[in-house]
């Protein structure tokens, strides 16, 4: 478990795939993402089992815990890690709309890049946005990414071609915690 000040990155567990299945089914969610179809249950679990049996992607769960019940706030994760190139994609959802623009996602990727460097050894992370998320790439950047080109047309989604825009961070890159912030704590998942 990945804990900073407001959010804690948790194993995503096959109990929240209900909550997820529903997030990515919301059209507003699905407008942020590569996904343009409908999600089943059955395919979100097929997708978990794959998950399971991987090295090579790690999904998590983000939690507000700023109320004294945490809750289920969105998910992030890790994917084609190439552990000897040091490298991974990233990507991160805020699931329901009320929970957006809140620095939630900020401070989860934060927590998130920096378990790639400091836990995982990773030298260089990167992700896609498609190019009309405003808010991801003002939020990445406030992370400490930076745009590395455009990938015109990657992504035909909703009846049009879009552009991707590729984002990445290196490790020597990763922004220092603020002074008198600490650091996100490990916790041993019980």
């Amino acid at each position: 478990m990945l804990v900073s000040e407001r959010v804690r990155l948790r194993s995503l567990e096959r109990a929240d795939l209900p909550v997820v299945v529903r997030w990515f089914n919301d059209p507003a969610t699905r407008a942020l993402l590569a996904r343009s179809s409908p999600l089943s249950l059955a395919e979100e679990e097929r997708w978990f089992e794959a998950l399971l049996r991987t090295t090579t992607e790690v999904v998590f769960a983000i939690e507000d815990i700023t109320t004294s019940t945490p809750r289920l706030i969105g998910s992030c994760g890790i994917s084609r890690i190439d552990w000897r190139s040091r490298n991974a994609a990233l990507g991160l959802v805020i699931g329901a709309v009320d929970d957006r623009g809140h620095g939630f996602g900020t401070e989860a990727m934060t927590t998130l890049v920096r378990h790639c460097v400091k836990d995982l050894g990773l030298y260089r992370v990167e992700l896609e946005v498609i190019s009309d998320n405003a808010a991801a790439l003002a939020s990445y950047a406030r992370v400490g990414f930076v745009v590395e080109g455009t990938r015109r047309g990657a992504l035909f989604k909703d009846g049009h071609f879009v552009d991707l825009v590729l984002m990445s961070m290196l490790a020597s890159n990763v922004l220092p915690l603020p002074v008198g912030v600490a650091p996100p704590r490990r916790t041993k998942k019980r």
